[in-house]
């Protein structure tokens, strides 16, 4: 009996022996699960998330909780959302940006159609344009830091508030700053924009919009003897314009300006006087078909005005609007003296053209003729006349080319040269610094001769 207890003590033993052997074992598998051992003689690092570890012919797969998946993949989906909504923002940042851009280069883009003049419609009386036109000439008080200098007039180019006037109003006036008076009597401040001294044209702008901008008829239509009035502010820029009445003198007439440029012009009796530069010529029908400049001083001249033709209103302004300058013009670099009939028989030659008296480094004739040669013929027309070159170049552009012929005056050879024009450099009476020493005075404004 004795022995049969303990062995059945023992076997009890044993049992539970067994029992708490497999109690360990189970959690030993349960804390492995998750691995898969290969060669479980080496240890392995098990801490390493959805990476592989090797060392030499062991590999442990460490595999992470579904719970981890889920909070891995839903990161994953905020990152590539985050992504998405930042490149979404960029794209529409830039496009936003370049569109801006274009808009703003756009603005600058006002081009100036040239209404023909009416084929149906009768001409108004002279009143009745005054009411038309009264609307877009606006006085210009020219200023700077210490006083008034001088009084002006200018059109109504856009509705945004571009201004054309003249160059020559603020040449003695460094660092200038203006004033607008329109005619409901408001007051605005312009800035200046850009000036061309050769066809005496410059642009101001304020700030505002609302104007009413005149409307431009063709020059190129106006007639000798047709009717027109003259609208300007010749004495004060805050009162109101005044209207005087006139005909078409001439047209297209050659006058040398501030800059010795024979410019074609406009010339009518209608009276042009100081302060009045800037300002409207206007045919019958209401349309602006010059700025005017002030009138021609000297004792030899009377009833004579100018105004500059709105066909080099358009080129110039539209220029000087998006570019800040004229960049289309073109030059053939040189000086010259023109010989006619008269002058080549007073020197004793049957040579007429232009007689040389500079070339300029600029020009494709530098190096090739000289002081002294005439230039007797251009595209195969005989030159009488020193108009004629300037119409041919004033219609070319820069890198068209001429045909000249030249009368070499050291051996009285002709020679044929092609030559292609070059940019003219456009350039404004506007100083934006001041002078240390300026004394200019106020007063109105004369043309060409600035005070």
């Amino acid at each position: 009996m004795e022995e049969n207890n303990q062995l059945n003590m023992n076997d009890v033993e044993q049992i539970s022996e067994k029992s708490e052997e497999n109690i360990l074992i189970e959690e030993s598998n349960q804390e492995t699960a998750s691995f898969e051992k290969i060669n479980t003689n080496e240890i392995i690092d098990d801490n390493l998330p959805l990476e592989i570890a090797q060392e030499e012919d062991a590999v442990v797969i460490n595999s992470p909780e579904p719970s981890d998946v889920a909070e891995n993949k839903k990161g994953f989906k905020f990152f590539i959302l985050f992504i998405a909504t930042a490149l979404i923002i960029t794209a529409f940042t830039t496009f936003g940006y370049f569109a801006g851009k274009n808009q703003s280069v756009g603005n600058k883009n006002h081009s100036l159609d040239l209404t023909p003049k009416p084929t149906d419609t009768a001409q108004y009386t002279a009143d009745a344009v005054y009411e038309i036109v009264n609307k877009s000439v606006v006085g210009i008080a020219v200023y700077d830091s210490k006083e008034i200098k001088g009084y002006a007039s200018g059109v109504i180019y856009s509705e945004d508030g571009y201004i054309i006037t003249n160059d020559h109003i603020y040449a003695d006036v460094p660092g200038a700053k203006f004033k607008i008076y329109t005619f409901d009597g408001k007051v605005y401040s312009a800035k200046y924009i850009a000036g061309d001294t050769r066809s005496d044209l410059a642009v101001l702008k304020v700030d505002e919009s609302g104007f009413y901008p005149a409307t431009f008829g063709n020059s190129d239509e106006l007639k000798y003897g047709e009717e027109v009035v003259a609208i300007g502010r010749p004495n004060d820029a805050t009162a109101s314009s005044s209207i005087t009445g006139g005909y078409i003198s001439f047209l297209n007439r050659r006058v040398s300006n501030t800059t010795s440029y024979a410019s074609r012009l406009i010339q009518t009796d209608s009276a042009i006087n100081p302060g009045s530069s800037g300002g409207a010529l206007v045919n019958m029908y209401g349309q602006v078909v010059g700025i005017t400049s002030s009138k021609l001083v000297g004792s030899e001249y009377e009833g004579v005005g100018y105004a500059i033709p709105t066909t080099t209103v358009k080129l110039i302004v539209e220029e000087l609007i998006e570019h800040g300058s004229v960049v289309s013009r073109a030059k053939l670099g040189i000086s010259y003296t023109e010989i006619n009939e008269v002058t080549a028989e007073i020197n004793g030659t049957d040579v007429m053209g232009l007689l040389v008296a500079e070339v300029t480094e600029a020009s494709p004739l530098y190096g090739k003729i000289s002081k002294g040669d005439i230039i007797t013929e251009i595209n195969g027309k005989k030159i009488s006349k020193g108009d004629m070159v300037l119409d041919i170049i004033e219609e070319s552009k820069p890198g068209d080319t001429v045909e000249l012929t030249v009368y070499i005056s050291k051996n009285g050879s002709t020679k044929t040269y092609s030559a292609a024009l070059v940019q003219a450099e456009s350039e404004s009476s506007y100083k934006s610094e001041l002078a240390s020493n300026n004394e200019t005075g106020g007063g109105t404004f004369d043309f060409p001769y600035g005070y």
